[in-house]
C-alpha cells in the first residue's frame, strides 16, 4: 500500500478514525486526503494528522486518490455523488461507503455506473482502532479490490465480509446498538 493513495469525502469521525488508523499502522500521510467543508473541523483534522492533505475541495481529492471513501451523512449522499461523477468517472478509483442504509447500486447509479463499490459499516469502537466492520463488495469489485477494502478498514479493527447487501443491513443495526447494549 505505500504508493496507494486514499481520499476520504467527509472528514468526521469515522473518516478521522480511519485515516488515524492507517497512519498508525504505518500508512504515510502525504498518501491520505481528507475533503472538508466545515473550516473549523479542516483546521482539526490538520493538527490531529499532521502530513495528511487536507482540502476543502471534494473534486479535487476524488481526482488523486486509487480509493474514495465516502463517510458523509446518507442524506447528502446523492447531491455528494452527483457532484463528483465526473471526477470519478474520469478516475475510477475503488468506492468505500461508510453511509448507513445507502446502497452499491444507488451510489453506482449516482457516480454514473459500472464502478466497483464495498460498502462497509465499522462500529463505533473503530474510533478507539478497536472496532469491527461489515464489508459487502458489489460484482465490479475484483478481488483484489476487496482486498484493498479489507486492509484499510483493518486498521480500526476486525473485518468480515458478507455474502450479499443485505447482511450490511443486518450488521449496520447490530453496529449501532451492539456496543451500547454491551
Amino acid at each position: 500500500m505505500s504508493t496507494y493513495k486514499v481520499g476520504f469525502i467527509g472528514g468526521g469521525n469515522m473518516a478521522r478514525a480511519l485515516a488515524g488508523g492507517l497512519v498508525s499502522s504505518g500508512y504515510l500521510p502525504g498518501n491520505l486526503s481528507i475533503a472538508e467543508p466545515n473550516a473549523e473541523r479542516r483546521a482539526a483534522l490538520a493538527s490531529d494528522l499532521p502530513g495528511v492533505n487536507i482540502s476543502d475541495a471534494n473534486q479535487t481529492v476524488a481526482g488523486i486518490v486509487d480509493c474514495l471513501i465516502l463517510a458523509v451523512k446518507p442524506q447528502v449522499m446523492q447531491a455528494v455523488c452527483a457532484d463528483l461523477a465526473a471526477t470519478v468517472q474520469a478516475n475510477t478509483p475503488l468506492i468505500i461507503s461508510v453511509a448507513a442504509g445507502t446502497h452499491s447500486r444507488d451510489i453506482d447509479a449516482w457516480l454514473g455506473g459500472n464502478l466497483a463499490i464495498v460498502r462497509v459499516m465499522p462500529n463505533q469502537p473503530a474510533l478507539l482502532l478497536q472496532g469491527a466492520s461489515g464489508l459487502f463488495a458489489n460484482d465490479k469489485t475484483s478481488t483484489e479490490q476487496r482486498d484493498r477494502a479489507s486492509d484499510i478498514l483493518s486498521a480500526v479493527g476486525s473485518v468480515i465480509h458478507v455474502p450479499d447487501e443485505d447482511g450490511i443491513d443486518a450488521v449496520t443495526a447490530i453496529s449501532g446498538t451492539g456496543p451500547a447494549y454491551f
